[in-house]
């Protein structure tokens, strides 16, 4: 019997707190999660886990990483900033789970495809094998 690898996953503290930093990078006024709005944010990292029977939803990191950063930038839970934190969400996620954004892949780059999933422009699997080709070797 295979063994599901269990993955490591950001908290909603966390990502509370990559909201806060980016908006205070960027010298914009502060507005917190709402409090009715914290179930988007949890049910959109709790998601990486579903499946049906033995069939999971999002087996590979990149399925995961990709899911969480769709639900994060669709849910606009955030009164701003939701694509920023979605793309910072990502890379955490996949940071935590030993894989990373490949160095080559500049900042403008990684906006141009949060842009792209956000404008529905590229679709959940483009987006997975984007995903997967972007990670260091």
């Amino acid at each position: 019997m295979h063994k599901k690898k269990i993955f490591k996953r950001p908290t909603l503290d966390q990502i509370k707190s990559i909201h806060y930093s980016l908006i205070q990078d960027e010298g914009q006024k502060y507005s917190e999660l709402p409090k009715e709005k914290e179930h988007l944010i949890l049910s959109a990292l709790e998601g990486i886990d579903h499946g049906f029977g033995n069939t999971e939803f999002y087996p590979t990191v990149c399925d995961k990483a990709i899911h969480i950063l769709r639900s994060i930038q669709s849910s606009q839970a955030f009164p701003d900033g939701n694509k920023r934190v979605a793309l910072s969400a990502f890379e955490m996620f996949l940071n935590m789970n030993r894989s990373q954004v490949s160095d080559s892949i500049t900042q403008k780059e990684k906006e141009e495809f949060m842009l792209a999933i956000a404008n529905k422009k590229i679709g959940k699997k483009h987006s997975v094998k984007c995903c997967i080709k972007a990670l260091k070797k």
